[in-house]
């Protein structure tokens, strides 16, 4: 039975499976990374495709499950450990790149596994995953999608190309979560920005995503004074009133932009 420290929910519906195994457009000798494959189903599939299946797996319970199942299966391999002690290039190496992420997520590990995965991202053709409905909405939103849109969809645009592929109630699972899921298809992309520029562009974003329903100018005051006083006129004539919500991916990457313009030393003292 599934921990629920492991934030556990079991696939059980066959149709579901097949349509995350569609998304991923699993091909023969395709080299699949499962993470978390519980009692094996989606892993079946994989395997009934001729990929190259590496899992990973905490529960040791499972694992001895796992072992069993797929003693004879040459493509399997199980790699029995916690994928999120793993450092994202350790993440990144445990299979060989170019490679696809095919699993049905626990739903507690779907934002820091992300976060993890982003730095080394091109190691992955593509990331098809089923996580909770709310936190897909998260990944893939935009101005337009309201209350749901915030640092999450920042790190989401920074990184890939986000789809919603489809919505999954809670009876495709055992035990059936509380909460609808949704499978999600993230394809990586290249943000313009060097891998410590994005590091900071997350934690920068962040702080003035604090308080989003104040305007945007108040953050920037509060935060980087710096900032505010060698470039307080300019960001006034293009923001105003603007409130942190409001500001599509493309605003943000060109206000980081400016940002970047002052000394990086005074200005990320507070981050």
């Amino acid at each position: 039975m599934a921990k629920k420290k492991w934030g556990q929910n079991f696939l059980i519906q066959q149709e579901v499976v097949d349509s995350i195994v569609l998304a991923a457009d699993v091909k023969n000798s395709d080299s699949i990374l499962e993470i978390g494959p519980g009692l094996g189903i989606l892993t079946t599939a994989l395997l009934e495709c001729n990929s190259e299946v590496t899992a990973i797996e905490i529960d040791p319970e499972l694992c001895i499950m796992l072992r069993k199942r797929f003693k004879s299966e040459k493509k399997f391999t199980l790699l029995e450990m916690d994928a999120m002690e793993l450092s994202p290039e350790e993440f990144s190496g445990l299979i060989p790149a170019p490679a696809k992420v095919v699993a049905n997520l626990p739903y507690n590990i779907t934002t820091p596994l992300i976060l993890k995965m982003l730095p080394f991202r091109n190691a992955w053709q593509s990331l098809t995953l089923m996580v909770q409905l709310e936190v897909a909405e998260r990944i893939c939103a935009t101005p337009e999608s309201g209350k749901v849109y915030g640092p999450l969809s920042l790190v989401g645009a920074l990184g890939f190309e986000r789809t919603i592929i489809a919505n999954i109630p809670p009876e495709s699972f055992k035990p059936a979560p509380k909460v609808d899921s949704a499978l999600i298809q993230l394809l990586p992309r290249t943000s313009g920005l060097t891998p410590e520029n994005e590091k900071h562009f997350l934690k920068w974003s962040q702080l003035l995503f604090q308080q989003r329903r104040k305007t945007l100018m108040n953050g920037i005051r509060q935060h980087f004074p710096e900032w505010y006083q060698n470039r307080g006129d300019s960001l006034r004539e293009s923001f105003s009133l603007r409130r942190p919500e409001t500001l599509d991916f493309k605003e943000w990457m060109d206000l980081f932009s400016d940002y970047l313009k002052i000394d990086q030393n005074e200005i990320f003292t507070g981050i």
